[in-house]
Formats: structure tokens, C-alpha cells, sequence
């Protein structure tokens, strides 16, 4: 009986949580589509890890998360768990928080999950995998200079 080989795709994978959750993955034996818009830290970060690949993509860009999506099917053949995790963290007051940073924010922490999400649940389904949405205790309680990353948390 040949065993199936699992795969995770992670976003924000090129450091912090996203790389460690990587690790995760990977220690258990699983593959991991590393997916991060930092073409240069994700490849750093990629570097020797024999069961993961790395995929630059913008994760609020809805043309190309499905097309990184066919890549990462394409690539591992199934897809068992999305990790959204990639997020931006821009802080400042709201008077220097202008709406160009607001967006920034908005299409990166909410809209990059949304669109992972929808390109992803298909092949979870096939697969009976499961999605985690990381979040933060900023999106519980007020945190100085957060105001759109705060509010894209919650």
C-alpha cells in the first residue's frame, strides 16, 4: 500500500509564523507550498528544504492566487490544509493612516484570506482537508497605533 504524502499551503511563509509552521508540516512529513510575495526571503527561506517549494504571489491579487493555486496542484497533486497567515502589520495614528495604507492592509490580511479560501476549498474538499486563518490579540482589544491592522484582525 503506497502512503499518500499530505501537503500544506502556507502564506507568509517566508518568516515568523508562517516559517514555522512550515517546520511543522514538514517534521511531520508533510509537503509544504511556501507562498510569500518576499521573492527573496522566501527563497532564502525555502533554501534546503527538500519537501517544500516556494511560490512568490501576492495573496491580495485575485488573478494571481488562482493561478498559484493550479501551480501548487500542479506541483503536489492534492491539497490537504491552507494556512492564511500572511498579514500586514502597518501602524501608525488614524490622522497618518491615509486610505492607500488602509487598503494595503485590508487586501493583504482580509481579502488574502478570502481569496485563498475560495481557490482552496475544492481540493480541500476532495481532500477532507481543513483551512486555519491565523489572527491576533490585536483583533480582540485596541492596541496604540493599530488601527488597520486592529481592525482587519477582528
Amino acid at each position: 500500500m503506497t502512503e499518500i504524502t499530505k501537503t500544506a499551503l502556507v502564506t507568509g511563509a517566508a518568516r515568523g509564523i508562517g516559517l514555522a509552521t512550515t517546520g511543522t508540516f514538514l517534521a511531520a512529513g508533510w509537503r509544504v507550498a511556501m507562498i510569500d510575495r518576499d521573492e527573496a526571503a522566501l527563497a532564502d527561506a525555502a533554501r534546503g528544504l527538500d519537501a517544500a517549494r516556494a511560490f512568490t504571489c501576492d495573496v491580495s491579487d485575485p488573478d494571481a492566487v488562482t493561478a498559484m493555486m493550479e501551480a501548487v496542484i500542479d506541483w503536489a497533486g492534492r491539497l490537504d490544509a491552507l494556512v492564511n497567515n500572511a498579514g500586514v502589520a502597518d501602524f501608525g495614528p488614524i490622522e497618518e493612516t491615509d486610505f492607500t495604507r488602509w487598503r494595503t492592509v485590508m487586501a493583504t490580511n482580509l481579502d488574502g484570506g478570502f481569496l485563498w479560501c475560495q481557490a482552496a476549498i475544492p481540493h480541500l474538499k476532495a481532500s477532507r482537508g481543513a483551512i486555519v486563518n491565523i489572527a491576533s490579540i490585536s483583533g480582540l482589544r485596541a492596541s496604540t497605533l493599530r488601527t488597520a491592522y486592529g481592525t482587519s484582525k477582528a
